[in-house]
């Protein structure tokens, strides 16, 4: 009665639909621009607790990574990365403010 109940059936029955328009307009060659990378939402809650934890894999040839990140909001985030011989600290830290993974 007072436990943690599992989840279960979280998942949509179908899909939203998305809106679709009818027929593209258009562009001028001459106008089309490159195209631009999405920007990245950015992180804004702070990171009061993490807890980092590095594996050799199966061959014991590649360190993998895995972070478990909790957010001031009591957001659990996992992420996990097989780290490359060329892969540094400052490096991965600035990719996951990057994408949006952790608060700069």
């Amino acid at each position: 009665r007072n436990g943690i109940y599992p989840l279960m059936n979280f998942a949509v029955s179908r899909p939203h639909a998305l809106p679709r328009v009818l027929s593209q307009p258009q562009e001028d060659p001459q106008k089309a621009k490159t195209p631009t990378p999405e920007p990245f939402d950015v992180e804004t809650r702070k990171v009061v607790q993490m807890q980092c934890n590095l594996e050799l894999n199966e061959d014991k040839s590649q360190w993998h990574l895995t972070l478990l990140l909790i957010l001031e909001d009591k957001l659990h985030r996992q992420l996990s990365y097989d780290l490359l011989p060329t892969d540094n600290s400052k490096d991965l830290a600035t990719e996951l403010v990057h994408y949006g993974f952790i608060h700069e």
